[in-house]
């Protein structure tokens, strides 16, 4: 197949890849332009499809110890989620479901203690059938219901904000959108991701691990265009049907490494 990151990158050129993770390394090796991420707690690695040309993808620990996540080392601020700032968060999901404790699985997080200040919470809720959701924690300027992640397969969401409008991309489609800002109360604290913090008790980390595995994590400091964060999503896909891997094969698109 064509590799695609030529694509990507010309099709985002004007915006910067904070961070990327594709976990191919068993570790959170940093191929975007911060510093290296830190694997934390139980976090494992393991294979995110069939065959020898699989790569490898974060599994969180929901149903153990539940203290599994990464710590990008960056803030909010720093990767654009405070007041004031855009950005592109997005990522492969293979959620495992309801699972133990809290009905939160987040993809984007920050730890912040015993405080439970608002805080960045992008990933799924599990209390409803459209189970995406974009938070800064119960505020209502979150937006619920933002699409739907099926069990047991591999599913692109990303999630942005663009100044004025929170929106959420399902495999590439507008799925839901508010003009609702910004509403992360401290955005000091350092952004990790398959976690959040809430109701934290466990140390060292969140206590809220993601049930499932993430894949080719990335976020921009830019609001992409629909087109931009196709091309992303289109660029690596996990384990792809054989229906769209073929259709995409014949535009050139993808680049099977899963």
């Amino acid at each position: 197949m064509l590799a695609s990151a030529s694509l990507v990158a010309g099709s985002a050129a004007n915006a910067a890849l904070l961070v990327h993770y594709t976990f191919d390394g068993s570790d959170a090796t940093n191929s975007g332009t911060l510093a290296d991420g830190t694997s934390s707690g139980g976090s494992s690695y393991v294979a995110s499809g069939l065959g020898a040309g699989a790569g490898n993808a974060w599994q969180g620990n929901r149903t153990g110890a539940n203290d599994a996540f990464i710590n990008t080392g960056a803030s909010g601020d720093a990767l654009g989620f405070g007041a004031g700032g855009v950005y592109t968060a997005m990522a492969w999901i293979n959620w495992s479901g309801t699972s133990v404790g809290s009905g939160d699985h987040m993809v984007f997080g920050q730890d912040d203690g015993g405080g439970n200040n608002a805080q960045l919470h992008h990933g799924i809720r599990d209390d409803s059938v459209a189970n995406i959701h974009f938070g800064g924690w119960g505020g209502a300027q979150d937006i619920a219901d933002a699409g739907t992640v099926s069990t047991g397969t591999w599913t692109h969401v990303a999630w942005q904000y663009d100044g004025t409008n929170k929106n959420v991309f399902v495999d590439g489609v507008l799925s839901a959108s508010s003009e609702a800002g910004n509403n992360i109360t401290n955005a000091s604290f350092d952004v990790i991701v398959g976690a959040h913090g809430r109701d934290s008790n466990l140390d060292p980390g969140p206590g809220n691990s993601f049930n499932g595995q993430l894949d080719e994590v990335r976020i921009y400091d830019e609001a992409l265009d629909a087109s931009q964060i196709l091309a992303a999503r289109n660029s690596v896909i996990p384990e792809p049907s054989t229906l769209g891997l073929l259709g995409l094969a014949a535009l050139g698109l993808i680049r099977r490494r899963r």
